[in-house]
Parts: C-alpha cells; structure tokens; sequence
C-alpha cells in the first residue's frame, strides 16, 4: 500500500506556503504524471518527496545541504 501526502502535507513537512508547490508543478517543475490530481487534489507519493526537496533546494527555497547555518 503506497501512500500519498497532499500539496497542503508536503509544504508543512518542508516548511514552506503551499503555493510554490502548487506554483511548480504549474510549471512543470515537478512531474505532474506521478503526482496526479483525483477529485480536485493532487496525491504525492511518498517516494517522490526526496525529488521535491531536491528541486526546491535547487530553487533556493530551502537552504542546501551542508550550508552552514547563520
């Protein structure tokens, strides 16, 4: 059984507005066919939440790793 975090889910576990989530996959950013829209909402797979945090480091909205803190 796999599960799935929604937008709102996954921007709380990374701290950041549900918007940028919502804003990227808009854009493509992130992989709309893995991470579908049923009844209005989008479903993450739990599996592809290191790619998310991947990209948002990438973006600059989450420090990179190793980045010493100030």
């Amino acid at each position: 059984m796999e599960t799935y975090f929604s937008v709102g889910q996954a921007a709380e576990r990374f701290k950041v507005s549900p918007r940028i989530l919502t804003e990227y996959f808009y854009q493509r950013r992130f992989r709309d066919d893995l991470c579908p829209v049923i009844a209005g909402r989008r479903l993450i797979p739990v599996d592809y939440l290191p790619e998310i945090e991947r990209v948002l480091r990438w973006e600059g909205k989450l420090p990179m790793e190793g980045a010493a803190n100030e």
